[in-house]
């Protein structure tokens, strides 16, 4: 009889965590409805098999990713991913490349509230890019509890000029239990603000982007690719 009432407290328990998880997770959306533009991204035919192209809305560019995974005899795992894509559209001039791969970044991620790995995920800029942009993503298992049976945690900060995004994966959808990958990112301002999201789940990722033109539509359209084509390392597990 108690194991019975303990299993029926636990679900009651968990379905109220989960209500609370959903309809915070929600209200971000509701923020960033009126004030992004969702967008689908796009396949579109590159220079080669090996450089598929795409479109994001006014941006398009072409993409290239390498990943290597090893298991040895199941006492130790490796992973090595690298990605490179370019970018064009309104204000990019002739084209912003990006260059990603493990390693140690250079920003500081003191604010994070997890346990990180030594290595990240890193992204250098040039071309038409702001001098010293980078993105440095933190892998982790740390997070919410939740957050944690929904996918894996990440958690980085990227520098664009002016511009400084954070993000960090989060429930954008509701909760739903993991299948051992990254699907949705919240971008946001240092002081919290959420300007951009990510949702890497079905076919079509989706990115909702700041409608109002500028640097800072820009810069999320940059670090929302850079997220689009991470080949997590975590995915392979």
């Amino acid at each position: 009889m108690r194991s019975v009432q303990l299993s029926t407290c636990l679900a009651a328990i968990m379905a109220l965590a989960l209500t609370g998880a959903a309809q915070a997770k929600d209200s971000i959306l509701d923020q960033l409805r009126p004030v992004t533009d969702e967008i689908k991204l796009k396949g579109k035919k590159g220079h080669d098999l090996f450089h598929p192209g795409y479109a994001l809305g006014d941006y398009a560019g072409e993409t290239h990713a390498v990943t290597s995974h090893a298991d040895g005899l199941g006492l130790f795992t490796s992973d090595k991913f690298k990605t490179s894509f370019t970018v064009t559209g309104p204000g990019m001039g002739d084209g912003v490349s990006a260059d990603c791969a493990g390693g140690q970044g250079r920003i500081g991620l003191d604010w994070l509230p997890f346990k990180r790995d030594t290595l990240a995920y890193i992204c250098a800029y040039g071309g038409a890019a702001p001098k010293d942009a980078e993105l440095d993503l933190a892998l982790s298992t740390g997070g919410k509890l939740l957050n944690r049976l929904a996918q894996p945690q990440r958690g980085g900060e990227f520098h664009y000029g002016d511009v400084t995004l954070r993000v960090t994966t989060e429930l954008l959808g509701g909760f739903t239990l993991s299948n051992g990958q990254t699907s949705d990112y919240l971008i946001a301002r240092p002081d919290g603000t959420p300007v951009a999201a990510v949702r890497k789940t079905g076919l079509q990722p989706t990115v909702y982007l700041p409608k109002t033109p500028g640097p800072e539509r820009d810069a999320a359209a940059v670090l929302a690719l850079s997220l689009v084509f991470f080949m997590d390392p975590g995915n392979n597990r």
